[in-house]
């Protein structure tokens, strides 16, 4: 269940970036949120990510989750490396690293759950 939600706001979380990196910004009152340099070919990556992490999410398959979650930790690492990746840009990749952390140790606890290896 925890799983589930934390999958749930991660893919969010990638979607949300994938919008920003198509160009798209959202006014909430005095504040803009999005990129300053959007860069569309890392939306589509973070496109692929979001959705296959939701997949994970609605569907709770142990396979699904753990591919979504690999993919999504080189999305992570490939835009901290990346030069082109500045200001918010940089801080969402930044706000998905402790949820990509959280989300493989939920994975692995339930793989070493008794009720994972019966379920």
């Amino acid at each position: 269940m925890i799983l589930r939600a934390v999958t749930a706001v991660y893919a969010a979380v990638f979607l949300a970036a994938a919008a920003f990196n198509f160009g798209v910004a959202v006014t909430i009152g005095p504040v803009e949120l999005g990129f300053s340099v959007p860069i569309w070919q890392a939306g589509l990556g973070e496109l692929v990510i979001g959705v296959v992490l939701g997949a994970a999410a609605l569907t709770e398959r142990a396979r699904l989750y753990w591919i979504a979650y690999v993919l999504s930790a080189f999305g992570i690492a490939f835009g901290l490396l990346s030069v082109r990746v500045v200001g918010a840009a940089r801080d969402i990749h930044i706000v998905l690293v402790p949820l990509a952390i959280l989300g493989f140790a939920l994975l692995i606890a339930r793989r070493r759950s008794p009720r994972a290896a019966s379920g």
